[in-house]
């Protein structure tokens, strides 16, 4: 299988379906007090739903109504067809908050063949659906005049024409902009229902067998709908991917519709890459390794949009880059950039594209414009000096480099054009300027007094005419360092830049590009563990509060309390591992409001899984007068600080307030910042998960802890399989050594 590139630059035209983004998940659902159900293939907690036709074998059946809410606000009301309780022949789902409708035919509980969209603002299209996606030939017609006919693939216009309001056409082939549309469809039209063999050529092409480089074993259960599995092949017969696909063509691999794990090997049968898809978004952690089976490269996505880290490793493993995101955009736009040695510095790329607003001007007869290619154009209309730029933060008592393209397209660049930094304004900054010609110049403004770096001086590392120059300049200790194209021209002792303006000038009518600004702050790996581009740095004073939690399962997954996590944005996890404080980004996974209760999973690349949990979960009743205790982080933002802290007391009754069947009563002492810890007996052994105090004024120590069963019954609806921990080995240890062990899983949560 082809591997599809993940930068696609989309038309501001282009007009993007967004009917469901959210997880997906298969789920019966009762619909009446009857016990009727449905199949729900987008369920997600919150949610509740009504159904207004008739049920057979408590499965929904025949023609009716499915209104779904969600915290009892209607969400989207479906009429149609139901066979057993799946969505199954035609029907129309309207989707109350984004006012659309779509009528379709539906197969499976998807929406699945041709369908009409009527969408929010007026625009409408018509043609073929995909799991509720404009996927396949159709027609949008939008609410300004404007249409585009041709292939779609997830809701994007892919190839076709598009005919503007004005009437002006544009051809699109494969999202790109031609002439003319080139591409022809082979015809080819595989038997279906028998196992096939396809062949390939080195760019994925269909072609004969004595051609081909890969070929692909697939089974059509209707066309371009595969049969489970679709396996391909290097020539010789090692295996070279395996995917499944709702919708699969048979000319264009970047055409297909995936759905679920897709994996690519090397030839030499190592693993390459590794891609999860929801409705043939990218979701999750997409994974490289290099063929020696380091890890290269793991991103994660959230329906198709980069949100969380971004890391990279060389083959060594050492690690090369550290980014996070945040939908879609790299926060403060830095990452961290390491070399093999270890030596780090923090990155700063301008994107011109999603900074527009402060680069596109007109000013004085003069105009900036940002390409779609992240390239900044300026139209100069006089002789005199002209300028944009742009405040990037640098912390100018570290080492650092600035680097920039610049090119002139055409005209007179009079005084030279290049590269302006520093800049606070016209009277303190410096340029570093290149001509036409072959030459540069350096040169620095210090309250209005012009110090000459280095006059016009001709240079064989510049590309003359209208190429393209790389200018760089390197601060290190004391030292200013110059160069251009990779050769160094000028070294002069450094002084402190007066601003933090990055940017082009010019002088002399014409049209110039700046390509790129790339700023690099070297800085130790103290100082960069201290100011990583994520939020893991983050101060006390920053948390909006702390709980406690404890591991479940050896892969990340952790217990603690709904109140603690519910409704925060950051989840920072922190515990002690061979000896070194660890702190890691997790996620909520599934929660129980009701019960109190949420599991959450650490999403750090960096966390390496624990060989086991030494200890276990006990969901038999515990009796009254048992001897239990806890192990949480009390106040940890405030006045108790962040060690973790023991407790003790005895089971009072199997019940907790107001006789509430779900939690125990003990006399166990625990404060504000317990809550979501573990609650052991004497044999080390969890039986169940603190949450609430009895107020001190009408009670002294009543504390009341849910009981482990009901974690048990969170644990059992998530989609992944948590073994949880059934370890007896602590059992007769002193409760110091206890207590040693335990506070190994025992995390502090701290929530913003």
């Amino acid at each position: 299988m082809y591997m599809k590139t993940l930068s696609i630059v989309l038309l501001s035209s282009m007009f993007i379906l967004n009917i469901n983004g959210q997880t997906l998940k298969n789920e019966w659902v009762e619909v009446n007090n009857e016990g009727c159900t449905v199949l729900d293939p987008y369920y997600r907690v919150g949610v509740s739903e009504t159904w207004d036709g008739k049920c057979i074998n408590g499965k929904a059946n025949g023609y009716g109504k499915l209104t779904k809410y969600v915290n009892e606000v209607i969400e989207s009301i479906y009429e149609g067809d139901y066979k057993d309780g799946i969505r199954e022949g035609k029907g129309k789902f309207t989707h109350i908050g984004e006012n659309s409708v779509l009528e379709c035919t539906f197969h499976n509980g998807q929406a699945i063949g041709n369908g009409v969209y009527e969408m929010k603002g007026g625009n409408r299209y018509v043609g073929e659906i995909v799991n509720y996606r404009s996927h396949g030939n159709g027609i949008l017609y939008l609410a300004n005049g404007a249409k585009f006919e041709g292939f779609f693939v997830s809701d994007k216009m892919y190839t076709g024409k598009f005919t503007n309001y004005d009437s002006k056409v544009i051809y699109f082939q494969k999202r790109n902009i031609v002439e003319k549309i080139k591409e022809k469809a082979s015809n080819y039209k595989p038997k279906i229902g028998i196992k096939l063999t396809e062949f390939f050529d080195v760019n994925w092409k269909r072609c004969k067998r004595e051609n081909a480089s890969f070929y692909r074993l697939i089974t059509y259960k209707s066309p371009n709908k595969p049969d489970g599995i679709v396996k391909d092949y290097y020539i010789y017969g090692q295996i070279q991917s395996e995917f499944t696909a709702v919708y699969l063509d048979y000319d264009d691999e970047d055409k297909n519709f995936h759905e679920g794990v897709a994996t690519w090997y090397y030839e030499s049968g190592k693993i390459l890459e590794t891609k999860n898809y929801i409705n043939n978004k990218l979701n999750g952690n997409n994974k490289f390794f290099h063929e020696n089976g380091q890890p290269s490269q793991v991103t994660n996505y959230s329906f198709g949009i980069i949100d969380g880290k971004d890391t990279r490793w060389y083959k060594t493993g050492k690690l090369k880059i550290i980014g996070n995101y945040k939908n879609g955009k790299l926060l403060n736009n830095k990452y961290i950039e390491y070399d093999e040695n270890g030596l780090g510095a923090i990155v700063y790329n301008e994107k011109f594209i999603a900074n527009k607003s402060n680069w596109e001007v007109t000013f004085e007869g003069n105009k900036s414009e940002v390409t779609v290619d992240n390239r900044l154009n300026l139209l100069v209309s006089s002789d005199k000096i002209a300028a944009r730029f742009n405040y990037i933060s640098l912390n100018q008592v570290s080492n650092f480099s600035v680097e920039t393209s610049v090119k002139k397209k055409n005209g007179e660049d009079i005084n030279g054009y290049g590269l302006l930094f520093g800049f606070k304004d016209w009277d303190n900054y410096y340029e570093f300027l290149i001509s036409g010609n072959g030459s540069y110049k350096i040169r620095s403004r210090f309250e209005g007094i012009i110090m000459d770096i280095a006059e016009w001086t001709p240079s064989d590392y510049i590309y003359k005419g209208n190429d393209e120059n790389l200018l760089k300049v390197m601060k290190f200790d004391d030292t200013f360092i110059f160069s251009i194209n990779g050769h160094i021209v000028e070294r002069k002792e450094s002084s402190s830049l007066r601003g933090n303006n990055y940017g082009i000038i010019v002088s002399g009518k014409g049209e110039y590009v700046l390509g790129n600004i790339t700023i690099k702050e070297f800085v130790s790996n103290t100082e960069l563990a201290n100011r990583k581009p994520e939020t893991e740095s983050i101060d006390n004073k920053e948390w909006k509060g702390n709980g406690t939690g404890f591991f479940i399962d050896r892969n990340g997954y952790l217990a603690t309390n709904y109140h603690v996590v519910g409704d925060a944005n950051v989840i920072d996890v922190e515990f002690v591992k061979n000896g070194e404080k660890k702190n890691f980004i997790a996620k909520v996974i599934q929660t129980d409001k009701q019960n109190d209760l949420a599991i959450i999973k650490i999403t750090d690349d960096s966390f390496v899984s624990f060989n086991k949990l030494p200890y276990n979960f006990k969901t038999n009743i515990t009796d009254v007068g048992s001897d239990v205790f806890a192990l949480g982080y009390p106040m940890a933002l405030t006045v108790m600080g962040t060690e973790i802290k023991f407790t003790d007391g005895k089971i009072s009754s199997k019940t907790g307030y107001q006789g509430d069947i779900t939690t125990y009563q003990t006399t166990t002492p625990i404060q504000p910042g317990n809550s979501g810890g573990p609650l052991f007996d004497f044999d080390g052994n969890i039986i169940a998960i603190n949450s609430a105090i009895l107020r001190p004024d009408v009670a002294d120590n009543v504390s009341y802890s849910i009981k482990s069963s009901y974690l048990k019954n969170l644990v059992d609806v998530l989609d992944y399989k948590i073994s949880l921990p059934n370890d007896q080995t602590i059992v007769g240890k002193t409760l110091i050594e206890k207590i040693k062990i335990l506070s190994d899983y025992v995390v502090l949560i701290r929530v913003r």
